[in-house]
């Protein structure tokens, strides 16, 4: 038997906490108008989430997506139980509890639920280190699709501004939403470490313990054949963007 009504009736914290002492499996799905959510709940567990817009573009997935489903006020929502639930990876590694309080703190603080905010056209963006598989599981628009394209080859988003067109206010909000998503991430800049003050040297012929430089023994494992530990974006997904950019 499915449950049926509106936020107005019943929050959705209350639903998640329904979900959570049942515990409950199947499909909760959420209608805010312009904007379409879908949780999928596992033994009371959230194990994946996606918001779309009418047009079917997703705006967000994950535990981002239950967060900005958290601060709608009015919206009809369906619940169907479907065992099969279960089956399903779960994506989302924070529980209901924790993604309720994030929505408190975004509802207390509206700036925070607006990530874009904290974007400039000098933020310095690169592609996601993302399995390949995950292109078959993103609906995108055509300036999602623009964007990500110039992602890999330009050094900041005042250059893919220029290089699509694109007004920068609006480059700013899709940019957001690629981020919401996880295609796309902010380039963290690098702050070169300080140098590590020098000791009185050893004696020849001998190396006494921790004088060893930080640096070295990576370049030790890079010698002995070993690769640094860090995660390369998925080639298929390149290859699936520019496809589809030249498809448009």
């Amino acid at each position: 038997m499915a449950l049926e009504g509106t936020l107005q009736d019943m929050s959705l914290s209350d639903l998640l906490q329904i979900f959570r002492l049942g515990p409950k499996s199947g499909i909760l799905v959420l209608n805010g108008g312009d904007e379409r959510g879908v949780i999928y709940v596992a033994e009371g567990r959230l194990v994946d989430a996606a918001l779309m817009h009418t047009d079917r573009s997703v705006s967000a997935v994950q535990e981002e997506a239950v967060i900005r489903m958290l601060l709608w006020e009015n919206a009809a929502f369906i619940f169907r139980h479907d065992l099969a639930v279960c089956q399903r990876p779960s994506k989302i590694s924070h529980d209901s509890e924790w993604i309720v309080m994030e929505g408190m703190r975004r509802r207390d603080d509206p700036a925070r639920a607006l990530p874009y905010h904290t974007l400039s056209l000098d933020t310095q963006l690169q592609l996601s280190p993302l399995p390949s598989s995950a292109e078959n599981g993103v609906s995108l628009d055509v300036n999602q699709w623009r964007i990500l394209s110039q992602v890999p080859s330009c050094p900041n988003l005042r250059t893919i501004c220029e290089a699509t067109g694109i007004p920068p206010a609006q480059a700013i909000r899709t940019i957001a939403e690629l981020m919401a998503i996880g295609l796309v991430e902010v380039v963290i800049p690098h702050v070169p470490k300080p140098r590590p003050q020098q000791r009185p040297a050893a004696p020849a012929g001998m190396l006494q313990a921790g004088t060893l430089e930080p640096g070295f023994a990576g370049a030790v494992a890079t010698a002995m054949g070993g690769a640094p530990d860090t995660p390369q974006v998925g080639r298929g997904l390149i290859d699936a963007i520019m496809r589809r950019v030249r498809g448009l």
